[in-house]
């Protein structure tokens, strides 16, 4: 079984394939399209951010998948 997915705001499109007629069964495969540019304009972020000193940097929070300051990644210990 194969389901897609669309996202509206992004323009990503994933591509799940099942084992089976079931979602039950299990992922055998995930695919990813991204629409063109998308990517370069993430390595143009990062770039932008690398450029900039640790303490006006974003973080990435792992548990909640959004960006944190520098000082809210220090309280959770995701800075060394």
């Amino acid at each position: 079984m194969v389901k897609v997915f669309k996202d509206e705001e992004t323009g990503i499109v994933t591509t799940y394939t099942y084992a089976g007629n079931s979602i039950v069964n299990g992922i055998l495969k995930a695919e990813f399209e991204y629409p063109k540019g998308y990517l370069e304009q993430f390595g143009k972020k990062q770039k932008r951010q690398d450029n900039l000193p640790k303490t006006k940097r974003l973080y990435l929070n792992p548990a909640t998948g959004n960006e944190v300051s520098y000082a809210r990644a220090r309280a959770l210990g995701l800075l060394k």
